[in-house]
């Protein structure tokens, strides 16, 4: 495996925490006040935008900006309060501040910090979900944490290396914690328990499954596909989905690498699943809650590639980066509708528009979601060049928190 901080780094759904509820259209943004995990509420990197005034007049207003440890983390936003990881370079700290000024409210231990290494850099990677008063967070050597969302307070800790025998994935635990009711779900990685689930009120085992022989960084994701709730997972050999209850199989399907995201469940029961070099769209058949699913590959092409970016999908198309090119794709046909070079890494949907996080530029640039072209609106120096950012925006309450290996800040866009 090559560097994680600059080539195929396969987890990186970027950390990959996130609350998911019942997505069933990645077209359908969440609600704005929230942001609980990692990509937004239903994991589609897509936010409402209500009241965003985005045109010839769009200014980045930095309401406040912070120093920060290393790491990958992004921010989850609930309830007028901020969550993130980093490391104060002796631990690994999962972190809740107050929105409204940066300043941190409380930290928590979740392991010694992680040392960076093959081009990584130094802290933890996963994101914290946030559901219902409590913070589940994933540290990089396998500490699986739930925590007060009050004052940070250990409800339950689980170490997933020692007690379940799984080896540390080479750049650590990463794929995070999926909350699926009275469950919480983490994409392990490990032969003999590959997707596990726990208790979300004790930290007692649910089940455990090995469907996967590889280990998987990517976040798994919760779909309505078939008219049949599901967890849909993505590993180094395999796509497939279960059953939250029970982990039962409902279908799979090869896969030739390692994920360089999580997967994207389309309208008309499709799956969208991107590795380093190429993405391929499957199409799902089959409306039992017991399964079996078919899945069968619409398309394979190199359209979404060597990013950690996520895709998301709008009036009928994706658009996502592949490499310093941002591209906007029609799902039927995998064919390109149009690219732009704009350096990016990482993107979310806010409304209408592309909100795109340069890798090391500094700068956030507004771009339309539109299939007729690319137009952008802004194009804002939010950081300071040469510190990298491997960290999707957030989005919550109208601004938007960003953060590198070293700084957090909040934008506010005024119109």
């Amino acid at each position: 495996m090559q560097s994680r901080s600059h080539s195929k780094w396969s987890w990186m759904v970027l950390g990959a925490a996130a609350l998911v509820v019942g997505m069933a259209s990645a077209d359908v943004p969440a609600a704005d006040g929230q942001w609980p995990g990692l990509w937004g509420a239903d994991r589609n990197a897509a936010a409402a935008g209500a009241g965003w005034k985005v045109g010839p007049a769009t200014q980045a207003k930095v309401l406040w900006r912070r120093p920060i440890g290393s790491g990958y983390s992004e921010v989850a936003i609930v309830d007028g309060r901020g969550y993130t990881m980093d490391t104060d370079g002796t631990s690994d700290r999962a972190v809740a501040f107050d929105p409204a000024t940066g300043k941190e409210i409380w930290a928590v231990p979740v392991g010694a910090m992680y040392k960076g290494h093959d081009g990584s850099d130094d802290g933890p990677i996963s994101t914290p979900t946030v559901d219902g008063g409590q913070v589940f967070v994933l540290g990089p050597h396998g500490g699986l944490f739930a925590l007060a969302a009050a004052d940070g307070k250990v409800l339950w800790k689980r170490d997933l290396a020692a007690e379940l025998k799984i080896a540390a994935p080479f750049y650590g635990f990463a794929a995070a914690p999926l909350v699926a009711g009275k469950l919480v779900i983490v994409q392990a990685g490990g032969e003999t328990h590959n997707l596990v689930a726990f208790d979300r009120a004790t930290g007692k085992d649910a089940w455990s499954v090995a469907h996967s022989k590889k280990t998987g960084y990517a976040s798994p994701v919760i779909a309505t596909l078939g008219g049949v709730q599901q967890v849909v997972s993505l590993t180094a050999d395999q796509a497939f989905g279960v059953r939250a209850e029970d982990g039962k199989l409902l279908w799979n399907h090869p896969v030739p690498d390692e994920p360089g995201r999580g997967p994207l469940v389309l309208p008309g029961d499709r799956v969208l699943v991107s590795f380093w070099g190429e993405s391929i769209l499957l199409q799902l058949s089959g409306n039992s809650k017991d399964g079996p699913f078919a899945a069968k590959e619409v398309w394979k092409k190199p359209q979404f590639r060597g990013t950690y970016s996520p895709t998301v999908f709008h009036a009928g198309h994706l658009f996502g980066m592949n490499g310093d090119y941002l591209v906007c794709v029609d799902p039927a046909t995998g064919e390109t509708k149009w690219r732009q070079k704009v350096y990016g890494n990482s993107l979310i949907r806010v409304g209408d528009h592309l909100a795109v996080l340069g890798r090391s530029s500094g700068n956030l640039h507004l771009i339309d979601a539109s299939p007729e072209g690319y137009r952008e609106h802004l194009k804002a120096r939010v950081f300071n060049p040469g510190a990298r950012s491997y960290t999707g925006p957030s989005f919550a309450g109208g601004r938007l928190y960003l953060r590198n290996l070293e700084e957090l800040v909040a934008v506010e866009i005024t119109g």
